[in-house]
């Protein structure tokens, strides 16, 4: 009898510790939304000068940079818009225009120009690796839009820069 008596006066302690702590997280709640429902809501409409909404989508870009080059998604074939709105937390529409207006590429040439400065980083390590090979490592379909991204970004070839980059690398070695 003794111990039922002392287990429900643990479990009447234990619920009452609960409420009160329950309680006082509805307060910081309730505080919480009213200083949100005070502060004015920022919209495109609110927003007084166009250098904030600029800030706003520097701030996109350069978390779609950051999440480029931290988690490289543009190594995965089928990497598409969707996909990086999705990892940033925006839609596509508005992201497709940030990456626009602040890269000066469109979506395709925005991943094209990540697939192939890994190419060139890659080749970088591993000097005996074919155009082939790197354009299948980087994430290219093919070996021809592999040429074309890296004409396009680069402005010549991968094998005239990889010729380069081994003929570099050999001068170092000789001196």
């Amino acid at each position: 009898m003794k111990m039922a008596l002392l287990f429900l006066g643990l479990f009447l302690a234990l619920a009452l510790v609960a409420c009160v702590s329950l309680h006082t997280r509805l307060r910081r709640t309730e505080a919480r939304i009213q200083a949100a429902m005070e502060q004015p809501e920022v919209t495109a409409d609110t927003v007084s000068a166009p250098y904030e909404l600029a800030a706003i989508d520097q701030y996109l870009y350069d978390r779609c940079c950051r999440y480029m080059t931290e988690f490289r998604p543009f190594l995965v074939n089928d990497f598409s818009l969707q996909d990086l709105a999705n990892a940033v937390y925006t839609n596509k529409y508005y992201l497709s225009k940030t990456i626009n207006r602040f890269s000066g590429r469109n979506f395709r040439q925005y991943v094209n120009y990540y697939r192939v400065m890994y190419a060139m980083d890659l080749f970088r390590e591993n000097m005996s690796l074919r155009i082939a090979e790197m354009a299948q490592l980087c994430g290219f379909h093919s070996t021809t839009s592999f040429n074309q991204s890296f004409r396009m970004v680069m402005g010549e070839t991968p094998s005239f820069w990889c010729s380069k980059i081994r003929k570099k690398q050999m001068d170092k070695l000789r001196k």
